[in-house]
C-alpha cells in the first residue's frame, strides 16, 4: 500500500487501485498564548492546540504545547526563577 499525502489517498502497490481516501482533512491550530523569556537567552512558548475534530470534552479542557523557541536542543534546563515564571503562567491556564 502507498500513501499520497497530496490527495490523502491510499493505493495498492501492485495495480495502483484506490483503496481508501480521507475525505476531510484534519487540521490542528497552534496559537501562541504566552512567550516566556528565561535566563541564559532561552525562550519557551506555551501554545494552545485546537482541532475541529476533537470532542467537546477535549475542546473544553484544552490541549497545550510547550515549545523551546530556538530548537537547538530537545530539552531545556531551567533555573529556580524560570520555574517560578512558568508556575505562575501554568496556574493561570489551569484556572481558566
Amino acid at each position: 500500500m502507498s500513501y499520497d499525502p497530496y490527495t490523502n489517498s491510499y493505493y495498492d502497490l501492485k495495480d495502483g487501485q484506490l483503496l481508501a481516501k480521507m475525505e476531510t482533512e484534519v487540521k490542528s491550530v497552534f496559537e501562541d498564548l504566552f512567550v516566556i523569556e528565561l535566563e541564559k537567552e532561552k525562550t519557551l512558548v506555551i501554545k494552545q492546540i485546537t482541532n475541529d475534530s476533537w470532542s467537546d470534552e477535549t475542546k473544553k479542557s484544552g490541549v497545550f504545547y510547550i515549545e523551546q523557541k530556538n530548537r537547538d536542543k530537545k530539552g531545556v534546563s531551567l533555573t529556580k526563577s524560570d520555574c517560578g515564571k512558568i508556575a505562575i503562567i501554568l496556574k493561570e491556564i489551569s484556572e481558566k
